[in-house]
């Protein structure tokens, strides 16, 4: 709630939430004047909550933690948004990941052409890096870090044009980056230890690279005067999850 109140969000989703709905809506809506609502409740994995009317977020399908939304908001850029909550690597390895990351990519662009137009936007935890193969790949989500060269639209691969993603989440790894190291982390005895992960990421199809301030997109490491982050510098699965949400910007009305 603290989150959605004091960044003014208008669009939230969730993986997994163990908050049940109608609470969650009550405790967001209290005191506010442009109520939130759940229009549907088709993914049993990813919950969305807008302040938009109802109709505004169509379903356009479900599966295997992929939910494709068709966004028409009153006014501006209409906008396909693809929520994501991909299996975790305790369960399932490098190729089982690059299969299901190729699943959910075709499914947007079944999705990009059922609606005729490729304004759009995935989120949410992969369960991977932005530099392994289901991301970065051609056959996956194909994301990128360089914005001119997504801009470019696609490339070919294999005989066959590959559409691009611009992948911001690149410059959101490391002590350099305006925020926390990744947005998750996990200490294993392994030879190749990374402890800080970026499996949470925001892509966007460069249709809509001009509507997409890189400036506004966050990692946050608190709400307010609460810390995300545990003393020894860690997600606090106590007071939030041990994912870090992530926050950002579609400047829809700039489709006007």
């Amino acid at each position: 709630m603290a989150l959605c109140h004091t960044h003014d969000v208008d669009i939230l989703i969730l993986a997994e939430s163990e908050i049940y709905g109608p609470h969650l809506l009550l405790t967001l809506n209290k005191g506010r004047p442009r109520k939130f609502c759940t229009p549907f409740e088709l993914s049993p994995r990813l919950s969305f909550f807008i302040r938009y009317p109802s109709d505004c977020l169509k379903p356009v399908s479900d599966g295997g933690g992929v939910a494709i939304r068709r966004f028409r908001p009153p006014v501006g850029l209409e906008i396909l948004l693809g929520a994501m909550h991909l299996p975790s690597k305790l369960h399932y390895d490098d190729v089982d990941q690059m299969s299901l990351s190729h699943r959910a990519a075709d499914a947007i662009q079944q999705a990009e052409r059922r609606v005729g137009h490729a304004r759009t936007v995935v989120v949410g935890d992969l369960n991977m890096n932005p530099f392994e193969p289901g991301v970065a790949g051609a056959d996956g989500f194909h994301g990128i870090m360089d914005k001119r060269i997504a801009r470019r639209g696609a490339r070919t691969v294999q005989g066959k044009s590959r559409r691009f993603f611009y992948n911001p989440m690149w410059g959101h790894m490391g002590d350099a980056s305006k925020g926390p190291p990744g947005t998750y982390y996990y200490d294993s005895s392994k030879q190749v230890n990374l402890y800080w992960h970026t499996f949470d990421q925001v892509m966007v199809r460069p249709d809509l690279l001009d509507f997409f301030p890189d400036d506004r997109l966050e990692v946050l490491a608190g709400v307010g005067d609460q810390p995300l982050l545990s003393p020894r510098g860690t997600p606090d699965k106590s007071v939030g999850s041990d994912h870090l949400p992530l926050l950002f910007d579609i400047e829809i009305e700039k489709g006007i």
